[in-house]
């Protein structure tokens, strides 16, 4: 039901070997590569990067672009780099950014613009063979559960989803809730214990936001449907805090084994 690993952006500042090896330390056996420093899609040594994490025993589930909707002169030439390297990768999924503004800043015409972007980005990946994947994130069309739903609704395609991530700014019953909403769309899982309500973005060790996680795999549990849960970013930037994080989503996951 649940398979555990991280997204490579939580450690910018290790190669993506060093990360594949503490993934594999860990007992977390999947990855989303980013494209931004582990994985430029200019990079003539994908293919090496892939064998070296199938030597880990590490799955690159997913190849984490920063591909944002509306943001170069020619789309499709841009996206078909990406999904290039993502087959490079072995990646089977693309994560894509919906814009770059937030859905109460997009008027009717951008938006249809943006839109009809995400559908020709979705139709190259799936004659591709690959699914793509919106971030669930604020300052972009996915910034709340009726825009984010409202996309997927107007791409109308079946390899299109979104990730999810709980919004930091916002209580537990806010997210549970939002989480409810889009689990018929929802892929992956950013997993992190932050909170933001008081002004500061503060982390925490996972294990303190036990509670909340709790209510949010049983939701996401309750469907039957096979889901990564993915680390992103621990307290400190530490191996330290990481190692403890992995143990504790570990622990987790046992218990819808």
């Amino acid at each position: 039901m649940f398979r555990t690993g991280l997204v490579s952006v939580t450690f910018r500042n290790k190669t993506a070997g060093e990360i594949f090896r503490l993934a594999n330390s860990c007992e977390l056996g999947c990855i989303e590569l980013g494209s931004d420093v582990h994985a430029k899609k200019d990079d003539p040594a994908l293919a090496a990067l892939a064998a070296d994490a199938r030597e880990n025993k590490v799955d690159i589930i997913s190849y984490g672009s920063y591909y944002k909707l509306g943001q170069y002169p020619s789309p499709e030439e841009e996206f078909a780099s990406y999904i290039s390297a993502a087959k490079l990768l072995g990646a089977r999924n693309i994560r894509i950014w919906a814009g770059v503004k937030g859905s109460a800043a997009v008027g009717s015409d951008e938006r249809e613009r943006l839109t009809a972007e995400a559908k020709l980005c979705a139709g190259l990946a799936a004659k591709a063979g690959l699914t793509m994947s919106f971030e669930y994130h604020g300052g972009t069309l996915t910034d709340s559960c009726d825009s984010a739903l409202r996309l997927i609704d107007d791409i109308a395609a079946d390899n299109t989803t979104l990730y999810w991530q709980p919004n930091q700014y916002k209580d537990v019953d806010f997210n549970a809730d939002a989480l409810k909403r889009v689990l018929p769309f929802v892929s992956n899982i950013h997993v992190f214990a932050w909170d933001a309500r008081s002004g500061s973005c503060l982390r925490f060790p996972l294990a303190e936001h036990e509670d909340a996680w709790r209510r949010y795999l049983d939701i996401l549990a309750s469907d039957g449907r096979d889901r990564a849960l993915l680390l992103e970013f621990v307290k400190d930037d530490s191996d330290a805090h990481f190692i403890e994080d992995a143990k504790t989503l570990n622990k987790w996951r046992n218990r819808y084994v």
